[in-house]
């Protein structure tokens, strides 16, 4: 197995292969191309689009779940809102609910909130350490690609769905993208001066920088990866402000759909996106941008104008802010307006202490990971475990 290096290229920018490409050179995958995110302006009042858009997502879950013993991820605001959605649309049915963390680390509490009011079978599941290296490799196998570091996580909770009789499992990914929870990257723009956009957006986004990779990687690995993502902003709309939508969209919410399917598939099971429906993507990408990501007040917006922009989110802002108004119709504040945070691995305490790993020298320059953050040195291993796992193949 020989590497692709647009593709090693892609994984540390974007922590996976963008477009059709897959990590093995002169190989094709199947990833989804033919999305192009229109954007358009609506004139629906924001009352009647929060109807609408309680409609459209009640019309998904109803078309995902069509009779069959539903399971649901847990934790955070999107896929709450689908457990009371759902709760409310089959009072009577049996509803599981999971949520899986760490120690240390976790949403259990957010989760047991949403379950004590819809009544659901819950299960937290705990993970360490070894539980979660110990599941890379074949999940890895599986995909012939590296994880999304959340992703070993979603299999766990697939997996005990599918043990207690779960037909399909509903998620809350893609809503993000959707509705505008990037809330830092959709303030981006604040800080853009009508330079190259490709180059600008990619200095504030990339993963791993130009100077980590050149250290890590052997050059004949590395590519421009402006260039890999010029191409896919080329139908990108005019406003500066939809640009990164489109980008979240035709590039971020692909990675995050692939990781999802992946777990459910490794699992058996069908795909669970409701926030993933073309209908309500359409409708949605159609409202106003101040619909989705909502400045607190005027004098929020002015200020704002002077600031880093990823200083702005949260604090003069409130992104997500049409699903957030329509939660409150239904869920307590504390959830809904809790500060956005990643799923929370604790790499950092797990690697912390690791300086060094046996990295395939074909592609790694070195086997000093030192001076890595725990993410980026679990992703490391990431890449190490599928060059392992497919060398020889």
């Amino acid at each position: 197995m020989t590497c692709s290096p647009e593709d090693i290229t892609s994984f540390l920018t974007f922590r996976y292969p963008i477009t059709n490409h897959t990590l093995f050179r002169d190989c094709w995958g199947m990833a989804v191309t033919d999305w192009h995110p229109r954007f358009s302006c609506s004139n629906e009042t924001f009352e009647g689009a929060m109807t609408r858009v309680r409609e459209l997502l009640s019309e998904s879950i109803q078309k995902l779940v069509q009779g069959k013993q539903v399971g649901f991820a847990v934790g955070g605001l999107d896929s709450s809102l689908l457990v009371i959605l759902v709760r409310e649309i089959y009072p009577d049915r049996e509803l599981h609910t999971y949520s899986v963390g760490f120690d240390d680390a976790n949403e259990f509490e957010y989760a047991r909130i949403v379950a004590d009011q819809c009544s659901t079978l819950h299960t937290e599941i705990r993970l360490g350490k070894i539980d979660y290296m110990e599941g890379l490799r074949p999940l890895i196998r599986y995909k012939g690609a590296p994880l999304h570091p959340n992703e070993l996580a979603l299999a766990r909770v697939e997996r005990a769905a599918v043990q207690d009789g779960c037909e399909v499992v509903l998620c809350g990914e893609g809503a993000d993208g959707i509705f505008g929870g990037y809330g830092q990257n959709l303030r981006m723009y604040l800080n853009y001066d009508h330079g190259d956009y490709a180059v600008f957006l990619l200095q504030n986004y990339r993963y791993f920088s130009l100077e980590d990779r050149a250290v890590l990687i052997q050059d004949e690995y590395l590519v421009d990866d402006v260039e890999l993502l010029r191409p896919l902003l080329d139908d990108a709309p005019d406003d500066i402000c939809d640009k990164m939508f489109y980008f979240i969209q035709r590039i971020h919410t692909v990675g995050l759909h692939a990781r999802g399917a992946n777990a459910m598939r490794f699992n058996g099971l069908p795909l669970g996106f409701p926030y993933i429906d073309p209908c309500l993507v359409d409708y949605v990408n159609a409202l106003p941008f101040d619909y989705k990501v909502h400045w607190k007040s005027f004098k929020d917006e002015l200020d704002a104008q002077k600031m880093y922009f990823r200083d702005v989110s949260e604090e003069k802002d409130i992104p997500k802010y049409i699903l957030k108004k329509l939660a409150e119709l239904y869920i307590p504040r504390e959830l809904i307006y809790r500060r956005k945070c990643a799923f929370p691995v604790p790499f950092d305490a797990w690697f912390h202490d690791t300086e060094s790993w046996p990295l395939d020298t074909t592609v790694f320059k070195t086997t000093d990971i030192s001076g890595l953050s725990g993410w980026k040195k679990f992703m490391i291993i990431n890449l190490n475990t599928f060059l392992e796992e497919f060398k020889n193949r």
